[in-house]
């Protein structure tokens, strides 16, 4: 209402409170306006008091009709070219790009931050190739520490403490028993 004049300002000599609220609320929409124009639009909108006359000001400045100039924009919007692909091309791929390195796992930030940090940040091509060498890297490294940390136990289970005989098969050749030897026989030493 603000805008287009529907809700004008209130007498401030009737209703004080609701002037100061009115005044508020359409300090906000000028502020809004204001960030809305190119900078040098803003001083055509200085000498206006409130936002509808800023917004009619506006309207007046902009509001023709003027098929001729539509044309030529829609016209210069379609012959936009960006090297070899069209504007809207290059901005969907650079779109399609950065969606894609937004989305990448933990593992790749260091390499997503390589390619954005470069002079100029490489096409989704580059992107997916650089990234298919670093999952690469990656992948060996996990199999080269899985085969190191399971070759371990098995170097210290080769080196462990040679297995003696199974002395249950042992036969002493003093008192013909099993499980030790002459040596330690209990009956030669009575």
């Amino acid at each position: 209402g603000h805008v287009d004049g529907r809700k004008p300002a209130l007498d401030k000599d009737i209703d004080q409170d609701g002037h100061a609220k009115w005044e508020v609320k359409d300090a906000q929409i000028m502020a809004w306006i204001l960030g809305s124009v190119e900078s040098n639009f803003i001083l055509n909108l200085r000498p206006f008091n409130t936002a509808a006359e800023m917004w009619n000001h506006l309207k007046k400045l902009y509001s023709h009709t003027n098929t001729a100039r539509r044309f030529l924009l829609e016209h210069e919007l379609a012959n936009l070219q960006q090297g070899s692909l069209s504007y809207v091309q290059s901005v969907y791929e650079t779109t399609k790009r950065d969606q894609f390195l937004m989305k990448l796992r933990y593992e790749f930030e260091s390499t997503k931050s390589n390619l954005m940090n470069r002079e100029s940040v490489p096409s989704l091509d580059t992107c997916l190739n650089d990234l298919f060498r670093e999952e690469q890297q990656l992948l060996t490294q996990n199999i080269m520490e899985q085969q190191k940390s399971t070759s371990v136990p098995m170097a210290y289970a080769a080196q462990g403490k040679p297995k003696g005989r199974d002395m249950i098969t042992v036969q002493c050749f003093y008192c013909k028993g099993f499980g030790h030897y002459a040596s330690n026989c209990s009956k030669k030493i009575l």
